[in-house]
């Protein structure tokens, strides 16, 4: 027999390629609260162009907040390929994950995503509108950044920071 968690908590699905926007769509239409995390970008054509797109930070992911028996019900969704797991069991987003990767999203500062990250010192942040996440400090040319890790995806959101805002989580 199985035991399920009746919780609504947050689960990552894994899409077709490029699809994202369009399970989105489908999900909400079935009334799922979902979070596909998206930034927007100035994108310059060879022609000088310039236009703004939105373009998914974490891409061939989408997070919903369900309880685990409705998962087998979104799989059914056409364009999801899976939910990500850990051992036999769907992976839990922390609703924190969740709040400080949308905190992030709302602030004008250039954010990017790192796979195959090499874990560096676990930090806090003291000040700011980010002020009590935690988080991986990375120091690229110079400048400090700060990264939300998500290990069911291995996936970074990365930001720029200042170093006067961090303090060293021992």
């Amino acid at each position: 027999m199985k035991s399920y968690n009746l919780n609504n908590n947050w689960y990552v699905f894994y899409t077709y390629p490029r699809a994202e926007k369009v399970v989105l769509k489908e999900l909400q239409q079935r009334e799922y609260e979902v979070f596909l995390p998206v930034v927007k970008t100035l994108k310059v054509w060879k022609n000088r162009q310039k236009k703004i797109v939105y373009n998914v930070l974490f891409p061939g992911y989408i997070f919903v907040k369900t309880i685990e028996p409705r998962i087998h019900q979104i799989l059914q969704i056409p364009k999801i390929c899976s939910c990500i797991k850990c051992g036999n069991r769907p992976s839990i987003i922390h609703q924190k994950d969740i709040d400080g990767i949308r905190q992030i999203l709302t602030m004008e500062k250039s954010i990017s995503t790192q796979h195959d990250f090499i874990k560096g010192d676990q930090v806090q942040i003291t000040q700011g509108p980010l002020a009590g996440h935690s988080g991986i400090l990375i120091k690229k040319k110079g400048k400090y950044q700060f990264g939300i890790h998500l290990k069911e995806i291995n996936q970074t959101m990365i930001i720029d920071i200042s170093g006067s805002e961090l303090e060293k989580v021992d």
